[in-house]
């Protein structure tokens, strides 16, 4: 995540004001008797807003994944749709990014974007955590738990882990208090954990200690509530008092008979409550882009209000876009993409299940007045010529140089974590301190996930996902080796869950262990670090001529400006002929591309982030595999293709 470097007395002037204001704003929200109340009528099976019956239809979005200048547009158009309520996700691990560190600011901008949904008059459904899943980095859990525990027990009451929990609940939960419903504002129920009846821990005194932290800071009078996949066995272990249950699964109708009889068997009473109620899928890198019948999700959403009386939220209505390195793992790794088959698009434009959705919901709740939303234009910019290059050595030594980069020494390789590495890719050098056959085979069982092995005669590529895990190499003594190694994205479900990168076996060459390893962070990370590549490129960069491009793993670069007439509008960046990598446009980092093995081929580019008529917008590739034969170029374009070719023999996969 960005941060922000200052002094550490700005920083404590800075902390010290902002504790003081948080601690008027939630005296005053105590002093004040807003004569609001929410709570749960298990008595007759419903909610209760102020005294009177109410239920609500809601949509998830994840303010973290859409760009903060577009939050209010999203929300407008949710609530054009007729819906009442919105649902989101708080991750620990943008909030947090380094121990202690917080980070409430840009896209994680959490009360601003609360502020506009209590604006919009949009409820609001908040789902903290710890853990989330959402098919982010981890499951949205820090990556440095398991720096301060390498064998740290996740989600149980483990104390290291609790420890870093109740600080974070500590620092975040009062900043919510004021927007609580009681209060004044937009919350009006809290989740307690994530799916925690699907984890194989099962530790109820975990999820006790949730709870009591909760109340502390957010009143015992709050709603919270817990949610399962519908299965028995899942409510038994994630039971505890004063929690409403609730449900997720997709639109069957058979579903939505079996699903009510297994929450009312683990709750006889309560409103009957679909906490994600998917109207997509989840996709990921070299499986179909999968799709769900429309007019099915449509009956079963009827179904659920008409017949079961039920509160529904659809996951997801917006699903916006994983940015920078932060998409979780399945395995395989989850797309950039996050379009999910939503109603809103990835672009936040209303697809045909979004009128529908209208139109269904007009039965059961009153559509707001205003004109109805329709997509917006795009921009087709063209082709975008890469003209200056550097290998990833040259940048390297550059920072290096400058004391920008820190290089770790250890007898055997560390993970990201133990590097301090949140993120991206990690060099592994050693020595070849013997003389070994021509070729021999290089084994690394723990290659977390992607390894590209390059020595002076060969290069290769190991990966987990594709369980390579030896290539044959060509070396002699006293050459470096070097591994060039990709976190494609932390597990982020299931024990896999528990997932660091990098190498975490030895590596053997032939049959010796290879030791003595340096190991550098790519400098890929923070904003400055970006800004500094920039630089460097456009100062000291080979020029890109046809044939002469430097191969990868490299850097290249390019420069464009939009059209006199022209305001800044989303686009698409095409990156078909190259091979993998990850693209930032003016410093920001889009996400990854990988359109040889699709389905993803376009990346979605916000025009918020473009600069207008006649200033310079830059492009940087981080480019691992292939550069195009011909001149390197990129485009940008005004149509978006998440559906492109695969490999042959995959298949689609279904939500999880």
């Amino acid at each position: 995540m960005n941060r922000i470097d200052g002094t550490f007395m700005s920083r404590a002037l800075f902390a010290a004001a902002t504790a003081c204001c948080l601690l008027l704003t939630r005296v005053r929200a105590e002093q004040v008797n807003f004569n609001r109340s929410f709570v749960v009528d298990y008595e007759n099976d419903r909610f209760l807003k102020d005294g009177s019956p109410f239920r609500y239809v809601s949509g998830s979005i994840h303010y973290f994944r859409i760009p903060k200048p577009y939050w209010n547009d999203r929300l407008t158009k949710m609530k054009m749709a007729g819906l009442n309520a919105i649902q989101t996700y708080v991750e620990w691990s943008g909030h947090e990014p380094e121990p202690g560190e917080f980070n409430f600011e840009g896209n994680y901008d959490l009360l601003t974007f609360l502020e506009i949904a209590k604006d919009l008059s949009l409820y609001v459904i908040l789902r903290p955590g710890p853990y989330i899943c959402g098919e982010r980095d981890n499951g949205g859990l820090p990556y440095w738990l398991l720096r301060v525990n390498p064998r740290m027990k996740y989600r149980t009451s483990d104390k290291t882990y609790l420890d870093a929990v109740n600080r974070w609940f500590d620092h975040l939960l009062p900043m919510l208090v004021p927007y609580l419903y009681k209060n004044g504002g937009p919350i009006i129920t809290v989740q307690v954990e994530n799916e925690y009846g699907l984890y194989d821990a099962c530790d109820k005194a975990y999820m006790r200690h949730l709870v009591d932290k909760l109340q502390q800071h957010l009143g015992n009078d709050v709603v919270l509530f817990r949610t399962d996949t519908p299965w028995d066995k899942a409510y038994e272990c994630d039971h505890v008092d004063h929690t409403l249950v609730t449900t997720d699964f997709g639109p069957t109708k058979s579903t939505v008979e079996h699903a009510y009889q297994v929450v009312k068997g683990a709750q006889p009473h309560g409103p009957f409550v679909v906490t994600e109620y998917y109207c997509g899928r989840q996709d990921v890198w070299s499986l179909i882009h999968d799709k769900v019948d429309k007019r099915q999700i449509i009956d079963t959403f009827e179904q659920i209000m008409a017949k079961y009386n039920g509160s529904v939220n659809f996951y997801m209505f917006h699903g916006g876009t994983n940015y920078g390195f932060t998409n979780g793992n399945r395995p395989p790794p989850q797309l950039t993409s996050y379009d999910h088959g939503s109603p809103l698009s990835e672009a936040g434009d209303p697809t045909d299940l979004y009128y529908m959705i209208r139109n269904a919901t007009a039965k059961f709740l009153p559509l707001p007045p205003g004109p109805v939303p329709v997509p917006a234009r795009k921009m087709n910019l063209g082709s975008v010529p890469m003209t200056l290059s550097s290998a990833l050595t040259e940048v390297m030594d550059s920072f290096r140089k400058r004391g920008h980069l820190k290089t770790v020494h250890a007898e055997n390789p560390l993970t990201f974590e133990e590097l301090g590495q949140a993120y991206g890719y990690v060099v592994y050098n050693a020595t070849v301190s013997f003389r070994p056959r021509s070729p021999s085979v290089l084994t690394v069982r723990g290659i977390k996930d992607r390894g590209y092995v390059m020595t002076r005669a060969t290069r290769s590529v190991l990966s987990l996902d594709e369980k390579v895990f030896s290539v044959p190499v060509v070396t002699s003594e006293g050459e470096t080796l070097t591994i060039l190694v990709e976190n494609q994205g932390r597990q982020n479900y299931g024990q896999g869950n528990h997932d660091p990168k990098g190498i975490t076996s030895e590596v053997t060459l032939g049959h010796a262990v290879m030791t003595n390893w340096s190991m550098e962070g790519v400098p890929l990370v923070r904003a400055e670090d970006i800004n500094c590549i920039d630089s460097f490129l456009s100062k000291h960069g080979h020029a890109a001529d046809q044939g002469t491009h430097i191969q990868p793993p490299a850097f290249f670069y390019g420069t464009f400006a939009l059209p006199q007439s022209e305001d800044p509008l989303d686009t698409f960046f095409d990156p078909t002929g190259w091979g993998k990598g990850v693209v930032f446009v003016n410093g920001v980092n889009l996400g990854r591309y990988w359109p040889s093995i699709g389905p993803q081929v376009t990346l979605y580019v916000p025009g918020s982030i473009l600069r207008p008529h006649p200033q310079e917008n830059t492009v940087i590739l981080f480019e691992t595999e292939l550069v195009p034969s011909n001149s390197p170029t990129v485009r940008f374009v005004d149509t978006p293709n998440v559906d492109g070719p695969i490999p042959d023999g995959a298949t689609g996969r279904s939500h999880g």
